[in-house]
């Protein structure tokens, strides 16, 4: 009896996608197209309940569902509503029996926020109506008057939902790679452009004219090193000529970045801790997460120079140094006291210090005392100098020995008792006390003895030489092997 027209928003309900529900509202328009009234008893519309592509919502009480009208008839309240024990929206007026709809009015059934169903396709709704009058003044009917109306479900028929596969975060170091995915009409090729315009054909468009929308997925040569978005080109190809028409993009990144040029930046923080790198003008800042001064944990650390108040150890209780105005201060054992310092090698212009001690508690040491140096051996004796080469003014030693050869460059005095006994220099050797030769010798050269000459053959035998003599005295035999010669002295004796 009455008219009925369907109007959906949008236009074409899309079907629901994977991660990206679709919801829609239907309009079922009533109209009484006679120049008389219609008498209803309730309208019914029959939904198809279901995934499928023939059904329109797998959840039908999740819909809104309300009656709009036009017109107003007294004593009527109609309600439109779902019925769960039919199966159907029902529109009737809960008080009244019958409900009379005035010629040429009209009134809207609306079913909205409709959870629309995934797979594309036409839905049929059935409309039950339960009337009469009209032009023909029919009396209501029990069967009930039933038409059908229709609708169309779409899947997109564009592409869309580029993004990553998994996630946005790229392990690198773990060898993993990005994988991007999207959804699409298979009539199109598709293009991925990197960031510096790099085009790869990631899909060419499948042959014939039925179109399918599906996923499609693809991933980079090499997974990316840092921060890295990517564009999505869908289009045709004719002629050899490209024809993009349409431009996504999505943006991945890397856990740990990576760049080829440097980064510029005022500062990096570091998690969870919150400690800080600062680039100033004067260098770099290291800073903890209370905002003090921070810490440098490195192997080795080649600078410079280092300027700072104090150099500690490792551990707690480890020695330290200060550097006060006047100089190094060691400390030792985590305590502020002076300390030992050790080294493989010290290179300094002076050395202030009361002694030098070996490495040992045994070992021996040097004092410095203000009449010079004092060497001691591990029992505070006087100790042993060795060395290659001494180069003195002066050598006090109570007694000396020297295993090799004895160069005096300048001369030699040697005095006892504080009167001297000996003295050697270019003019000779002269000798004030005596000279006395013992268990032999072999003189060379001559010998000039100024006040005489005493040698002691035993303690009967010896000869005799001196001043006032007027020649040799001889003790004991004197035995000659050879000639003696006699010669004459410049007065004509015989000597």
């Amino acid at each position: 009896m009455l008219n009925y027209t369907v109007i959906t928003d949008p236009t074409s309900l899309q079907a629901s996608q994977p991660g990206a529900p679709s919801v829609g509202t239907v309009y079922v328009i009533v109209s009484n197209t006679h120049q008389s009234d219609v008498t209803w008893e309730f309208i019914d519309v029959e939904i198809p309940v279901g995934g499928g592509a023939g059904d329109l919502t797998g959840n039908p009480t999740a819909i809104s569902a309300r009656i709009d009208s036009n017109y107003t008839v007294s004593g009527q309240n109609p309600v439109f509503g779902w019925d769960s024990t039919l199966g159907r929206f029902r529109a009737h007026d809960p008080s009244v029996r019958r409900l009379a709809m005035p010629a040429h009015r009209s009134f809207v059934l609306v079913l909205e926020d409709i959870p629309v169903a995934g797979a594309e396709g036409l839905v049929l709704l059935e409309i039950h109506e339960r009337s009469g009058g009209g032009d023909n003044n029919i009396p209501i009917r029990q069967a009930d008057f039933v038409t059908t109306l229709g609708l169309v479900k779409q899947a997109p028929k564009i592409p869309g939902n580029f993004r990553p596969e998994k996630n946005s975060l790229v392990d690198v170091d773990a060898g993993a790679n990005v994988v991007l995915r999207w959804e699409g009409p298979d009539n199109l090729d598709y293009w991925i452009r990197d960031p510096e315009g790099n085009e790869v054909l990631a899909q060419s468009a499948a042959p014939g004219p039925r179109v399918i929308r599906q996923s499609f997925t693809w991933s980079p040569a090499s997974a990316p090193k840092r921060g890295t978005t990517y564009t999505l080109i869908a289009g045709t190809t004719s002629a050899g000529q490209q024809q993009q028409g349409y431009f996504f993009t999505t943006t991945v990144h890397a856990r740990v970045p990576e760049f080829d040029s440097g980064t510029r930046t005022p500062w990096v923080e570091g998690t969870p801790n919150k400690s800080r790198v600062t680039f100033t003008a004067a260098g770099v800042e290291i800073r903890n997460g209370a905002g003090g001064w921070g810490t440098v944990a490195a192997d080795k650390v080649e600078v410079d120079r280092v300027d700072t108040e104090s150099v500690h150890g490792r551990n707690s209780d480890d020695g330290w140094i200060d550097f006060p105005k006047a100089g190094l201060h060691v400390h030792r054992d985590g305590q502020p006291l002076l300390g030992i310092l050790s080294a493989g090698s010290v290179e300094v212009d002076r050395v202030d210090t009361g002694s030098v001690h070996g490495r040992n508690s045994d070992d021996g040491w040097i004092d410095f005392p203000k009449a010079g140096v004092q060497i001691r051996d591990g029992q505070n004796d006087l100790g042993t100098l060795t060395a290659g080469k001494a180069d003195v003014d002066e050598l006090l030693a109570g007694q000396g020995k020297v295993k090799g050869r004895l160069v005096v460059e300048g001369g030699m005095k040697v005095s006892e008792g504080g009167e001297q006994a000996l003295e050697a220099s270019d003019t000779g050797v002269l000798v004030n006390n005596g000279l006395s030769v013992s268990g032999g010798g072999d003189i060379k050269g001559v010998v000039e003895l100024h006040d005489g000459i005493f040698v002691h053959i035993d303690k009967l035998n010896y000869i005799s030489a001196g001043k006032g003599m007027g020649g040799v005295a001889i003790k004991g035999n004197l035995a000659v092997t050879g000639t003696i010669l006699a010669e004459t002295d410049t007065e004509g004796r015989k000597v």
